[in-house]
């Protein structure tokens, strides 16, 4: 398995960077996790057609996460209209802004199905699972194993009993960091880095990827804070480099 990091920005993004969008590959299946802003471009350096996409995941409907889909939608549904691309593409998303999920709609482009904790997909030897997590609106954090090994992307959330369950004996968890611990509130939704260092180490995660990050922070300021409370693998997530699993 191998996941590449389209845009790691939010809620919006620093100069030349992108907001929430990570491409999932294992052997010939390719699912796109977010599309947040700036992701859509990207996307086109890795697939040679939108007809290699089997499936877009939006881990919840807030605008850095979604907002490229307005535009994917133009792209599927025109193409798909002059027959350059022959499929809808399955796309899986919470179902608590009906109104936005119909926004979302143009000319067939998507399959939309609904996404929540009892969704599972599988592709080849690959599944995958998702788990609530505790944010504003409806927001599922993804879980994917195959063979023993488990890749973990927490999406937006504040500490939770969910987001350290998953986190449990992970072999890459993309988590979350929004926040430096001087900045985090009570009614905080987002984890600080210092959240995120204990939550790995309590979840003896193997390699912790920080995405997610404030633009106006500088990203070793969050790693430095990460490490102190966790001695593992810890990085700042890089923009278009791939990991694999």
């Amino acid at each position: 398995m191998k996941i590449t990091v389209l845009g790691k920005w939010g809620p919006y993004p620093k100069v030349n960077g992108a907001c929430s969008g990570y491409l999932l590959e294992d052997e010939n299946y390719k699912i796109l996790i977010d599309c947040g802003n700036g992701v859509l471009s990207r996307l086109f350096g890795f697939i040679d057609s939108l007809n290699d996409i089997n499936a877009i995941v939006l881990t919840h409907l807030h605008s850095d996460h979604i907002s490229d889909v307005m535009v994917l939608r133009y792209a599927v549904g025109i193409n798909k209209e002059k027959g350059l691309i022959d499929k809808s593409i399955p796309l899986y998303a919470p179902t608590d802004s009906p109104e936005i999920l119909n926004e979302i709609q143009f000319k067939d482009a998507f399959e939309l199905n609904s996404l929540n904790e009892s969704t599972k997909l599988t592709f080849g030897r690959m599944s995958i699972s998702f788990k609530l997590m505790s944010h504003p609106v409806e927001t599922y954090a993804v879980i994917v194993e195959k063979e023993g090994k488990k890749l973990v992307y927490s999406s937006d959330t504040k500490l939770c009993d969910g987001v350290i369950e998953i986190g449990k004996e992970a072999d890459l968890f993309i988590c979350e960091s929004n926040l430096l611990e001087k900045d985090r509130t009570q009614d905080a939704y987002h984890l600080s880095a210092q959240q995120v260092g204990k939550l790995a180490t309590e979840a003896n995660v193997k390699k912790l990827l920080i995405t997610h990050l404030w633009p106006e922070y500088e990203p070793e300021d969050v790693l430095n804070e990460v490490v102190l409370q966790f001695d593992g693998d810890a990085r700042i997530a890089e923009e278009f480099k791939t990991y694999e699993i």
